[in-house]
């Protein structure tokens, strides 16, 4: 979900893959639908609104970012990416996509800076959105005090 300030402004769905990279993207606000996927070198999808539907191509790379603005889903997924290339106290630049609430996907440079092991924030460059993310011992954002619940039973031998 998108919060701003306390009301639900927006539903995500992001799957990923075994290799962490964005397979899916779905985002639904009061602007319309989302969706996007990766297909060789563009990022292609459709977002449905009132007035009908928008077709959108962005040129992509295996190495762009797919974020969207205030989320620590989209965040999570690209720090999970990026611990191999970002160290403890490092801070890189990297390019990609960056969708927001209107659901505008447009080219973005984005700082992305990794203050502690766990933690992370992602700046981008030229509209200054910051999305700070603290992720668990699974790779999950950690989201206020909210407990960790396996999906599966683990039985007892």
């Amino acid at each position: 979900m998108l919060v701003d300030e306390g009301r639900i402004v927006g539903v995500l769905l992001l799957e990923t893959g075994t290799d962490l990279r964005v397979g899916k993207l779905e985002l639904a606000t009061a602007a319309g639908l989302l969706t996007l996927h990766p297909e060789g070198a563009a990022l292609h999808g459709n977002i449905v609104r009132p007035a009908g539907i928008e077709h959108i191509e962005r040129p992509w790379a295996e190495d762009h970012l797919l974020h969207v603005v205030g989320t620590p889903a989209t965040a999570a997924a690209a720090a999970r990416r990026l611990t191999t290339r970002v160290g403890v106290g490092e801070g890189h630049t990297f390019v990609g996509v960056s969708v927001d609430v209107e659901l505008a996907v447009t080219p973005a440079t984005f700082r992305v800076v990794r203050p502690a092991e766990e933690r992370w924030r992602f700046v981008q460059a030229d509209r200054g959105f910051e999305t700070a993310v603290t992720l668990d011992a699974d790779g999950i954002p950690r989201l206020l005090d909210a407990a960790s619940w396996p999906l599966e039973r683990r039985e007892h031998a």
